[in-house]
């Protein structure tokens, strides 16, 4: 079915023009592009990371370098693209994504400069960030546990999360947006406690559905669907589920918490999918653009960079991109996963 798309794709690349919307062949206009400055993390997470005989970094010359970033970034504002976010690996262990983060500001026509980090270091560099034009964080924070976080995160520590969050809010990196991604057996149980610390600080919380994302890890035990986590009496206790649902334009929907301060969103990729709405495009570190999450249809834009490629020849293979983008994911529900893990791609 897939070479059936990408052959249907193809046909269509003698109409790709270099001016106009990234709109795809099913009339998705592309406005939000994720972009990875690293596959290095501090932290070895459940769900991101893949196994230790599989984890291989890529070398220190097949990265972007800021430059070319920059290159990508201001053809697809020019074409339509109004918020990017930066992910990683984890970005704020890329040397100097400060001043990164200074750049893309200075481009003009990003109306939402946001950045997906787990914190680590998040109290060193928020004032930084703020000052060079980040508008907010997001913050993925699965347990509030110190042992359990140790567990999920791989060997990470808790407080230093906690201090970046708080420091964060200091200095305006707001609305922040805390993700939880549920997993059975690990931290169902604190569910609860975690929408108490949001109304605490007044943050959203995202409960985000388990993604067969990474390999070696056996996902159908781990995951559970929202709709099982909104049957709970605790979640029910403290979530107006009787509340008209606040519905972004792709992946999440949120409901207020009862005590009125924060609200909770909630993210259901496999179990009710919004690949209609999907309007994102993920640009990896090493320069390859990816229209689909598990989809593995990358278009090369390192080797077009570094050869000389002119602006249009960039653009072009852009709309490729777009146009190879599928009407809908197909996730590999194998038990063990994916081939590509999640840090390898991008958040």
């Amino acid at each position: 079915m897939e070479k059936g798309r990408l052959k249907h794709a193809q046909r269509s690349l003698d109409a790709v023009t270099d001016t106009g919307a990234l709109t795809d062949r099913f009339g998705r206009t592309m406005t939000y592009l994720r972009v990875s400055v690293t596959d290095r993390c501090n932290h070895r997470c459940t769900y991101c990371a893949p196994s230790e005989d599989k984890f291989t970094l890529k070398k220190r010359e097949e990265i972007l370098n800021f430059k070319e970033i920059v290159r990508v970034v201001r053809l697809m504002v020019g074409m339509g693209v109004k918020k990017v976010r930066l992910t990683g690996g984890e970005p704020l262990v890329r040397k100097d994504v400060d001043r990164l983060v200074g750049m893309l500001s200075e481009l003009g026509g990003i109306e939402d400069l946001s950045m997906t980090t787990n914190a680590t270091l998040l109290k060193r560099y928020a004032r930084s960030l703020s000052q060079n034009g980040l508008n907010r964080i997001n913050i993925s924070l699965d347990t509030l546990d110190p042992d359990r976080f140790r567990m999920v995160s791989g060997g990470g520590e808790l407080e230093p999360v906690l201090d970046g969050i708080d420091e964060a809010l200091k200095e305006g990196l707001t609305p922040i947006k805390i993700n939880t991604v549920v997993m059975r057996g690990l931290n169902e149980d604190e569910l609860a406690a975690i929408l108490d610390f949001a109304a605490a600080k007044d943050l959203t919380v995202r409960f985000i559905e388990f993604m067969p994302m990474r390999d070696g890890v056996d996902w159908e035990a781990l995951y559970i669907p929202i709709k099982e986590i909104l049957k709970r009496e605790e979640i029910k206790e403290r979530v107006d589920t009787g509340a008209v649902p606040d519905k972004d334009s792709t992946a999440a929907y949120s409901l207020p918490l009862k005590s009125g301060r924060g609200k909770v969103g909630f993210i259901s990729p496999m179990s009710n999918r919004f690949c209609d709405g999907c309007n994102r495009l993920r640009l990896t570190s090493d320069g390859k653009l990816r229209s689909c999450l598990p989809a593995d249809m990358d278009v090369d834009l390192r080797s077009a960079l570094r050869s000389g490629g002119t602006d249009e020849e960039l653009a072009a293979l852009i709309r490729r991109a777009v146009l190879l983008k599928p009407e809908s994911g197909e996730y590999n529900f194998d038990k063990e996963g994916r081939n590509r893990s999640m840090i390898h791609i991008g958040g």
